[in-house]
């Protein structure tokens, strides 16, 4: 009975040992897997806030702004020619699509404009008014003819060598008429003595004009240098005096 009892005491305290043993291995096998979890879960996020952070510095990057905006070009401007002293010329219409076109006294390059070329508008249907600035200095020939639907010549107060009087382009002496936009308004023009030149196409096409009223007498009309392609001035009826 004492060899029995003595054997269930041994077999009792091995028992214990092995599920001590036991626990314990499986406690350090718990840890280091935590461990080892720990640290790839520290390598994925330093990977995801790497990969995050590189495409937001790239899109923000202050150089990259900088180069869009010194890349911007402006649109709808008119043509020049620099001549290279300071001075420039209004070749054409350029990419302007303004039904009224604003002649700037400098052009984007910062030369002063100081001539329209000859015939820079003709033939433009665009157009219904200009503006002509104080540089202008000279104006050449069919500059702006057959411009079927301008109603408005403008030319500033400040400018030495032209003039617009009711719309009409002039030079500034009135000796000279450049040209009677054909869609101005009213049916009649008046004239005046002191002009002794009328240029090539002045009158063409105009829509209204029927009426010319000439301050000097039907002798001095005749004296009046009249260009080509004149029809509708010639057409129209005549009162002198």
């Amino acid at each position: 009975m004492k060899v029995t009892q003595t054997l269930l005491m041994i077999l009792a305290i091995v028992f214990a040992v092995a599920l001590a043993l036991t626990i314990a291995m499986i406690s350090l096998s718990y840890t280091r897997v935590e461990s080892e979890d720990e640290k790839g879960r520290e390598e994925y996020t330093t990977y995801r806030v790497a990969e995050v952070t590189t495409p937001i510095l790239l899109e923000t990057t202050p150089e990259e702004t900088t180069a869009i905006e010194e890349v911007t070009m402006p649109s709808n401007t008119l043509s020049f020619a620099s001549a290279g002293d300071g001075t420039c010329t209004l070749v054409g219409i350029g990419s302007c699509t303004d039904s009224c076109v604003v002649i700037p006294p400098y052009s984007p390059a910062g030369d002063r404009v100081t001539t329209i070329a000859a015939r820079a508008f003709y033939g433009q249907k665009q157009i219904n008014a200009i503006q002509i600035p104080p540089t202008v200095e000279h104006i050449g020939a069919l500059a702006f003819a057959n411009c079927p639907n301008l109603v408005y010549i403008s030319v500033s107060d400040e400018n030495e060598d032209y003039c617009d009087i009711d719309g009409i382009l002039y030079t500034s002496d009135g000796c000279e008429l450049l040209l009677y936009p054909p869609m101005r308004a009213g049916t009649s023009v008046t004239i005046s003595l002191v002009t002794t030149e009328i240029a090539e196409m002045a009158f063409y096409n105009c829509a209204y004009l029927s009426h010319v009223y000439y301050t000097g007498s039907p002798d001095a009309w005749e004296r009046i240098t009249i260009g080509t392609k004149n029809y509708s001035l010639i057409a129209a009826a005549k009162t002198f005096g």
